[in-house]
């Protein structure tokens, strides 16, 4: 099975829309996903060049058969050519307050 097989069973399509896969990291407690945001300009009718990547975030996932799931997600990084200022999209992938995502604490929400 290839990165993108098995992370398309993992994560919910709207991770998928807006990341790259790089690699994955299977261990005897935990599943570590590591994501890259696609290279998508913002927007805004301005003219961008990229500028790397911010430093990764992490999050965490549905356990999968009793290991944890890790998602390290690094957001690019784009400066606006003419007023020289640094953007990055946003994106709503955890619970407020939480390192969770949405979905998870939805679910421990409902088995409480």
């Amino acid at each position: 099975m290839n990165i993108s097989d098995f992370i398309s069973l993992v994560l919910p399509s709207f991770v998928l829309c807006h990341f790259d896969a790089i690699k994955y990291d299977i261990s005897d407690s935990r599943i570590d996903i590591y994501l890259d945001e696609k290279s998508i300009l913002p927007l805004d009718g301005c003219q961008y060049h990229s500028k790397g990547f911010t430093p990764a975030t992490t999050i965490q996932d549905f356990p999968i058969r009793g290991k944890g799931v890790y998602l390290h997600i690094r957001r690019r990084k784009w400066q606006n050519i003419i007023t020289k200022e640094i953007v990055s999209h946003q994106y709503d992938l955890t619970y407020k307050g939480t390192d969770l995502t949405e979905e998870f604490v939805a679910f421990l929400k409902a088995t409480n």
